[in-house]
């Protein structure tokens, strides 16, 4: 006769394959062995009851039932009807529980009575496990018979699976699960709310596996936000009947947590759809405390006012204002009180209470260097109120130990960089800069740390001053003070018997003892110590890019010219360590008390950074100048006509991916210009100096006043994407060619409004560009409507090929291109190009990279070398190339090497111009990128790796034609389908192209003759 268990535990599944087998080896490795598992099949149609059924015919303490198919909610009671254990716990068929969970949590109750036991959860990641404080935020320690009530932390602890509950106290109280998604509120709160006692366990007892319906993917879901907010409501309605005292701080946890969440889906979904959402949430809203908005910032408290009072209208404005102008406004001054300048302000229909500012107006305390000088230490710094021009404002500092406190008498200092980097237009924060001397003889002993106080007209804010984000991490002495200055902990001295020594390099260790600049801006270092090595090299972060020039030694010393790559460009803007061979190299004691001043070139600036323990490390920056830089610069551009008075200049200004390359369709146009000598000013614009020009053409930096004057006189402006600033307003006398930069399989521009992953960017800002373009480039037919709606573009089009891909029919490119390559005759090539997904950042970049490039070259042979590009968007997250010497570089492409990625496969996603790569291609492996349709012309083989065909097609951004069926070659999903589809692709190189190819070709590419440049250039000139 079978004894009653201690424990049930109900597990739901529905279609979860891949991990209910992992799922369910976590149950059966459990410590607590007297426990049944009811395994709840709810409808799967995967192999999921299969591996069910497997699990309980080896082990009798598991069975498997049907569920209702109605969700997890009634799963887990048709699971809760078979159970007969004392305990009740719950797990989903796609986590782990860790295997001394439940005898924790059931031994726990056992010996203190209460009704439940909960504890922390692990959330599963694919790159490691990490404690889920968004899950369970009040578990840092055991405390057991406890309640909400005292704990009320315990009010975000909204699921079910984190705990065992007391079965009788479950009856009694006749719990049960509502249908639909967001089931386990409605349950976890009232159960801790009836609950006479809960035990809370600090260790982890559940291993989460974050699923659809977080937080990421309920953007792209508004049934789920919407159902999410029900959720809330109804939690809502049992605290106002059973704990109103709880009611107020649950529902402004879910105002902190699901509003704004709200509140973007709004932003972002089709009119009905958003309608419909609308409705809904403002219902929710009725339903939640009133007061539950009070502690949010204004926008959106403005926001929620809007929907509660069912103003769409309003919101919408409101949204469009916080996406492009709510950095050009600051706070205005009623009486003793202080307002955002948001929409609305003084509409009777919003009070303008909802307007005040409260905790976002905040003051900003920074240090941003200290070194030895005024006869003791100077401290350099600013502070100032956001949104408050700093002319208004008084500043006071002083440094603090505990209770004591030394006022600092400051002198204030003018600082246009803090105004620069404020990112914000509407005031200038100027004269927020002060410079306070401290007398470290004077100093009591103690700890000390900086404050700051700004004060202005009713309002002031006190904050402990943290360290710039760009001083690095500083620690040295001056007499018998050690003084330390971090981003995180600001500026912290300590005087005294608390004197701690400095941290120093470690014997042996190489240090930077003299630097200097040459007149080429050459950074040359001399130093002393380290084994000898004959290579000094920068590196982008800690295993990025990498750049080497030789040492010269003489005996301990050496010294090194760090200039130009060897690629010829000058190292890219980012934070570069400085490596003695693999070694880092620290900064003398003098160097690291007072690092030297910034250095400008004409392209960056470059600023010494020290790092931990005092390692050299450089910022590299674009050399712009204060007014040059930041959106209050561009706020006092905009809308100006500076340069309309200037006579227009013969000039051809060209701009690439926003300055990013010298590539694509304005280097054809700019080519074919160059080639007819017309004694044009041919100007590109550079935001990183990281391309090289032909002889005859010149660079502007992108921002600068150079960039602005070219800008505004040029008589042509070339581009191929919308990067201008947003300043910048088109002449009548001059002449925009907005050339594009693909034909469009994805949707773009107003055409992506919607997708609720789509990038905003695509779409905003176009009713302002689009009107200055004279012309707009269209590759072929199919194009032009596209682009034109896509665009609400009404001007000229002209349909003459794309100028780009008149190098794949130009002879002998290909052979220059393979030897700026280094690609030795005889090899074949595949090349791998995906597109950019706009949803990368919640992805961690890990799109580009999905391809497994070593494994699909390896399959290929020795034969074959696999080229990797990832979308320019992209390049500098990814692995980029090192620098190759030698090779014949094609013009206005440095020679370069790629970055071995594994056997055979190299990543080129740095090679200047995709084009040239295109060119020696003999396989193209793409995804939904525009490269099919320049590619296409040279009649070589495509291969698709779509493993993501249906999340980038229905939620990113959505096609203009059935992909799958007119994809001129084979669609496939995984590495290795790669791998078969390109070897037989390159089986077959010799034979026609099939029909469907041939079919896309014309469709596609009915201009591809190698003379597009020559036709628009034609153009421009008439």
């Amino acid at each position: 006769m079978r004894t009653v268990p201690r424990l049930s535990v109900i597990v739901p599944f529905h279609d979860v394959e891949e991990h209910v087998g992992e799922c369910l080896d976590s149950l059966r490795a459990q410590t607590l062995t007297d426990v049944e598992y009811i395994l709840v099949d709810d409808g799967s149609t995967d192999g999921g009851p299969s591996v069910a059924a497997a699990f309980a015919a080896a082990d009798p303490r598991f069975t498997v039932i049907r569920g209702p198919g109605r969700g997890p909610g009634p799963a887990r009671d048709a699971g809760i009807a078979r159970a007969t254990g004392a305990y009740l716990a719950f797990a989903d068929g796609d986590d782990m529980v860790p295997p001394d969970a439940y005898r924790t949590m059931v031994e726990t109750l056992d010996a203190t009575g209460s009704d439940l036991a909960c504890g922390a959860v692990t959330r599963v990641r694919r790159d490691g496990t990490v404690k889920s404080r968004s899950v369970t935020p009040g578990f840092g320690r055991t405390v057991l018979r406890t309640h909400v009530r005292a704990n009320r932390d315990l009010l975000q602890d909204r699921h079910v699976t984190n705990k065992v509950f007391r079965r009788s106290f479950w009856d009694a109280h006749g719990l049960t699960f509502p249908e639909g998604p967001y089931e386990d509120a409605p349950v976890a709160i009232p159960a801790h709310v009836l609950s006479t006692a809960t035990d809370v366990l600090g260790d982890a007892v559940y291993l989460w596996r974050a699923r659809p319906g977080s937080a990421r993917d309920r953007r792209g879901d508004p049934e789920r936000v919407a159902r999410s907010l029900a959720s809330a409501a109804a939690v809502s309605a049992f605290l106002a009947a059973h704990a109103r005292k709880l009611r107020r701080r649950h529902d402004q946890h879910i105002a902190e947590t699901e509003f704004p969440l709200l509140l973007d889906m709004l932003a972002t979904a089709r009119a009905g759809i958003a309608r419909r959402l609308f409705d809904s949430a403002r219902a929710s809203l009725d339903a939640l405390h009133p007061a539950a908005a009070v502690g949010l910032p204004a926008l959106q408290r403005l926001q929620i006012h809007l929907v509660r009072e069912g103003m769409p209208k309003e919101l919408a404005a409101v949204q469009r204002f916080a996406r492009t102008e709510i950095d050009d406004h600051g706070l205005v001054r009623h009486g003793t009180r202080w307002y955002f300048d948001y929409p609305f302000l003084g509409d009777p229909r919003v009070p303008e209470e909802v307007y005040e500012a409260g905790p976002e107006l905040r003051a900003h305390a920074v240090v941003d260097d200290v070194r030895p000088g005024g006869g003791g230490l100077r401290v350099t710094g600013h502070a100032y109120l956001s949104r408050v021009d700093s002319k208004l404002c008084d500043v006071e500092v002083w440094l603090a130990s505990g209770d004591r406190r030394i006022p600092l008498k400051a002198r204030r200092a003018e600082r246009p960089d803090v105004t620069a980097d404020s990112r914000q237009s509407a005031v200038s924060h100027d004269r927020s800069g002060f410079v306070a001397d401290v007398d470290p003889v004077r100093l009591p002993e103690g700890t000390w740390t900086l404050h700051a106080r700004v004060s202005a007209r009713g309002v002031e804010r006190a904050e402990r001053a943290s360290g710039h984000r760009d001083a690095g991490e500083r620690a040295f002495r001056l007499g018998d003070l050690h003084v330390s200055l971090t981003a995180h902990d600001g500026l912290v001295l300590t005087a005294g018997a608390a004197t701690a020594e400095a941290p120093g390099a470690p014997v042996s260790a190489p240090v930077v003892t003299g630097v200097r600049w040459t007149d080429a801006h050459e950074l040359v270092l001399g130093g002393e110590g380290g084994s000898r090595t004959d290579r000094v090299a920068l590196q982008l972060g800690d295993a990025g890019e990498r750049h080497e020039w030789p040492v010269e030694w003489s005996g301990s010393q050496f010294t090194a010219t760090v200039g130009v790559t060897p690629c010829g460009l000058p190292p890219r803007s980012g934070r570069w360590r400085v490596l003695l061979g693999d070694r880092p190299l620290t900064l003398a004691p003098e160097l690291l008390a007072a690092p030297p001043e910034p250095h400008t070139t004409s392209v960056h600036r470059i600023s010494f950074l020290p790092g931990p323990g005092g390692e050299l490390r450089l910022l590299v920056r674009p050399a712009l100048r204060p007014d040059e830089r930041g959106r209050y610069a561009l706020r006092r551009l905009r809308g100006t006509a500076r340069h309309h008075r200037t006579r227009i200049r013969d000039a051809a200004l060209f701009d690439s991916y926003g300055g990013g390359q010298y590539s694509c369709n304005p280097r054809a146009i700019c080519e074919e210009l160059r080639r007819r000598d017309l004694g044009l000013d041919l100007v590109w614009v550079t935001r990183d100096g990281q391309f090289t020009v032909p002889a005859g053409i010149r660079t502007v930096l992108y921002g600068s006043r150079e960039h602005e004057e070219a800008l505004g006189t040029s008589r042509f402006v070339v581009a191929n994407r919308r990067t201008q600033p947003s300043w910048y307003a088109k002449r009548p006398d001059q002449t925009f060619v907005q050339t594009w930069h693909g034909t469009p399989l994805k949707r773009l521009g107003r055409d992506v409004r919607g997708k609720p992953l789509a990038n905003r960017d695509l779409y905003e800002g176009l009713d302002r560009y689009a009107p200055m373009w004279d012309v707009l480039v269209s590759p072929n037919p199919f194009s032009t409507p596209i682009l034109c709606r896509a665009f609400g573009y009404e001007g000229e089009v002209l349909e003459s090929g794309y100028p780009r891909n008149d190098v794949l029919l130009r002879p002998g490119h290909a052979e220059r291109t393979r030897r700026a390559l280094g690609i030795p005759d005889g090899l074949r090539v595949v090349l791998y190009a995906p597109t950019w997904r706009d949803d990368e950042h919640a992805r961690r970049g890990r799109a580009a990279l999905e391809l497994d490039a070593a494994r699909v070259a390896g399959a290929l042979g020795d034969d074959v070398v696999l080229l990797v590009r990832t979308h320019y968007l992209m390049t500098g997250r990814v692995a980029t190339p090192i620098p190759w010497a030698g090779g014949d570089a094609t013009p206005g492409v440095p020679g370069r090497a790629p970055e071995v990625l594994g056997g055979r496969a190299f990543d080129v996603s740095s090679f200047p111009d995709m084009a040239d790569l295109l060119a020696v291609t003999d396989v193209l492996v793409t995804d939904y990128s525009s490269a099919m349709f320049d590619f296409a012309c040279t009649a070589r083989p495509m291969v698709f790796f779509t493993y993501d065909l249906e999340r980038y097609r229905d939620q990113v951004r959505g096609f203009y034609f059935d992909f799958e069926k007119e994809a001129p070659g084979p669609v496939v999903r995984t590495s290795d389908e790669v791998a078969g589809a390109v070897g037989a692709a390159l089986a077959n190189l010799s034979r026609p192209s099939p029909a469907r190819y041939r079919d896309f070709a014309v469709r596609f590419c009915p201009y591809d003759d190698g003379h597009a440049s020559e036709r628009v250039v034609d153009r421009m000139l008439t």
